[in-house]
Formats: structure tokens, sequence, C-alpha cells
């Protein structure tokens, strides 16, 4: 009889014993199948982030004297500056500029050999590049090495101009003052900025990421090249500059450039940020645009 009771007993343990081992196991089960659901839920929230769907047509375009687009800016208001950024970017106000047209994409390669063969001009010079320096002459990525004054004959050559500084933050940001061209956080394959995330080391071709684009339809406003503008540099000037179509500071040692480059870091691509240099700085991560006003010509 003991005999009998202790084996029930083993098997009673043992049936207890499989019954919490399922438990386990299901519960494991529910658990791994949750974590999946979870997942998969996230890769669609993230595919709905990534995904624009913006409409750009309703922007007026013309093709400039040089064979390339160009994207009206209407005229009216815009948020200049950051009150969160650098003491230059203070204060954060309203300006307001005329309408203007600003070129779609940086300046290529392609094109600036385009005037320089017109021109007789210059070949662009990098004194120091990293990468491979093939790339520095590859048609379809954006012109470096090139001064300021390279980029102001380029313009003048193809009856445009440089744009204001202001005008290029209008084109970046839009009316509402927008950290970068797309939203108000970094996304990914919105910019070529520094490392190899977004798909390129150095700089990309022209208009690579168009999910980066401004809400004008402009591409390449921040990252890939910074960017020439007309003004002189003052890191006071924000301060006491008119507050109807600004053109900057007279007579300074430094240009603006603005934009940030393939060699930024997120919070430089900002489309408040603030860059400066000598008008003769040549190297491979500035580049430039161009403008026109919509009722002069210059």
């Amino acid at each position: 009889m003991k005999d009998k009771n202790l084996m029930i007993g083993i098997i009673f343990c043992f049936a207890i014993t499989v019954l919490f081992l399922l438990v386990i196991i299901l519960e494991i089960k529910g658990s791994i199948e949750h974590d999946q659901k979870v997942a998969k839920m996230s890769v669609k929230i993230k595919k709905v982030e990534v995904e624009d769907n913006r409409d750009f047509s309703i922007f007026e375009t013309l093709v400039g004297e040089d064979g390339r687009e160009m994207v009206l800016v209407p005229e009216g208001v815009f948020t200049r500056g950051s009150d969160s950024g650098g003491f230059d970017e203070k204060p954060q106000q309203e300006i307001y500029l005329d309408a203007f047209y600003v070129d779609k994409y940086e300046v290529s390669v392609e094109s600036y050999n385009k005037f320089r063969r017109a021109a007789n001009y210059v070949e662009p010079s990098v004194p120091f590049f990293q990468g491979d320096h093939a790339m520095l002459s590859e048609p379809k990525n954006p012109v470096v090495g090139v001064s300021w004054l390279d980029a102001v004959n380029f313009c003048k050559w193809a009856g445009k101009r440089l744009l204001t500084e202001a005008e290029w933050e209008k084109a970046a940001r839009g009316t509402h003052g927008l950290v970068y061209p797309w939203g108000n956080k970094v996304l990914d394959k919105r910019a070529n900025l520094a490392g190899q995330a977004d798909g390129y080391e150095f700089m990309a071709p022209v208009g690579s990421l168009p999910t980066g684009r401004s809400v004008y339809g402009v591409y390449d406003m921040s990252g890939n090249v910074s960017e020439w503008v007309n003004d002189w540099y003052d890191q006071f000037y924000y301060q006491t500059a008119p507050m109807m179509n600004p053109t900057g500071a007279e007579n300074k040692k430094n240009r603006v450039f603005r934009g940030g480059s393939w060699d930024s870091r997120k919070v430089d691509i900002r489309t408040s940020k603030r860059y400066a240099a000598t008008p003769g700085r040549k190297d491979a991560v500035v580049g430039f645009r161009c403008g026109r006003s919509k009722t002069v010509s210059e």
C-alpha cells in the first residue's frame, strides 16, 4: 500500500511539474508573440514617419538662364533665428521678405563646368579632402572648392545672384520656423550629414534625398554641402537688423555660409545655424546655390 501511495505521489508531482512547465512555455510563447507584434507595429510607425506626401506642385517654378530650375518663395513674413540656438541666432523674430526665386538644387560640378568653359574661369581648388578626389569632379555632385567670389561670379553669369542670408533661411525652413527643412526632428534619409547612416560618407549627388526637401520643394538645404550667401557676417546683426528685407551687415571680415554639410553633426544642420568664413575660403564642405528677385532683374 505504501509503495502504491508513493507511486501515486510521484505521478502527481510529475504531472504538476509538467503542467507548470507547460504554463511557463505558454507564457514565454505569448511574450514572444507580443514582442513580435510590437516590433511589427514599430516598423509600420517608422514607415509612416519617413513617407513624404507633401505636394510641391503648388509652388511656381521657372528655368533660369543657366538651364537650372528655380522655385518661387512667396512674399511674406517668416520666423528667423532661434532663441534656443547660438548667440548669433538670437533673437528669434518675424521678418518680412519680398518674393524671390531660389535654385531647386545646389550648383553641381556639371553646371559649374559649363560656366568655366564659357567664361574661361579657373578650376575649383580643394586643399584637403580625405576621400577619393575623383568625387570632386563627379558631374552630379555639388561643386566645392569655390570661394565666395567664385559663387558670385557664377550667379552673375547665370543672370542671378547669391541669396541673402534671410532669403536662404526662409527657403530652408518655411514660414513657421522649422528646425530642419522637413520638420522639427532629425529623421532617417533626410539629410547627408556626418557618418554613413544616410548612405553617403562624403558629398552626394544633388537631390539624392528627396524626403529632405524644404516646404517649398528645395533640395539639400541641410547637409550635403554648406552654401555661400551674400551677407557679411556679424554676430550681433539680428539684434539691430531691419524687419523688412534685411541684407546683412556692412564691410565686415567674413561672409556667411549656411546649411551644414556631409561633415556636420545633427545640431549643425539646423536651418537657423549660422557659419562664417573669409570670402576666399575654398574647401570640400562649402558650395552654393543662386537666387533671383521676382520683380527685378539682377
